[in-house]
């Protein structure tokens, strides 16, 4: 079943989102939240695989994003992390969800968010990020990659700010070619410079040892054209042993539409919040 919902975040900004269940599920069942990344997808073929599994999923849109309030082409992810923990609140007060089995599943930005929502709220029990950055400046040190490239861009952000003036996406996070289709439809290709600034005070690495001892799950593709796989494997080393970490071969950036990484994704769930 799929009921489309809309519930406020905590600072008043009006979301939207599906709440995914399967079909003649009985008695309370654990809930995810199911975060997107900074392009917007919001995975519903993972969704109903893991309501399949017997979890509640709400996957929801970002502020600015989808049919979420907010302003668009702004992307704050300390602003994010605060829809996170909403969306998880609007789960704890669903009759159908067991409040004291709660998961949140990320991809990308949202996986780097999910670290940082999950590091500072006791409610959520486990974690998955999906290719996430360790730090907020990894996607422009991976494009622009040397001194003088990253000083220009820095530049370029600035002249920007004082005009007023919006960045392209790939200015923020550059997209091989290849890789544009998984874009999806309607996605912000415009964004404040306010978007950089987010980004550059974002920083999972400083938190997420705290979300120990509760289980992290950390799955990338080795040959990720957006964010270093190196990310996810100093994030490994800075989580200690509650942390799995998972490198498939391939997969490049967008691996939570692969059946592989669902079904990885949904047997670690069974295993650490069983349905």
């Amino acid at each position: 079943m799929e009921t489309q919902v809309r519930f406020q975040s905590s600072d008043g900004v009006p979301l939207a989102g599906v709440f995914y269940t399967r079909d003649g599920a009985k008695g309370r069942m654990p809930g995810i939240v199911l975060s997107h990344g900074f392009a917007g997808a919001r995975y519903p073929k993972m969704a109903r695989h893991l309501a399949g599994l017997g979890y509640g999923v709400l996957a929801f849109d970002f502020r600015g994003y989808g049919d979420s309030g907010g302003e668009r082409g702004r992307v704050i992810p300390a602003e994010q992390a605060i829809d996170i923990k909403s969306a998880v609140t609007w789960l704890t007060r669903n009759p159908e969800v067991d409040p004291a089995r709660i998961g949140v599943v990320g991809s990308s930005l949202g996986g780097s968010v999910a670290i940082m929502a999950v590091a500072d709220d006791p409610r959520v029990r486990v974690c998955v990020a999906g290719c996430p950055l360790g730090r907020g400046d990894s996607t422009f040190r991976l494009q622009y990659d040397t001194e003088e490239k990253y000083a220009a861009f820095m530049k370029t952000v600035e002249e920007k700010k004082r005009r007023k003036e919006k960045l392209h996406r790939f200015q923020i996070v550059h997209i091989p070619e290849p890789l544009r289709g998984f874009l999806p439809q309607g996605t912000p290709m415009e964004f404040s410079t306010d978007t950089v600034e987010g980004f550059l005070a974002m920083n999972p690495m400083e938190v997420v040892s705290k979300i120990a001892p509760r289980p992290l799950y950390i799955i990338t593709a080795r040959d990720d054209h957006v964010v270093p796989a190196e990310d996810s494997s100093a994030l490994k080393a800075r989580a200690g042993a509650n942390c799995d970490l998972d490198l498939i071969e391939k997969g490049d950036h967008f691996i939570f539409g692969m059946d592989l990484v669902i079904d990885k994704i949904g047997r670690w769930l069974q295993k650490h919040l069983p349905a």
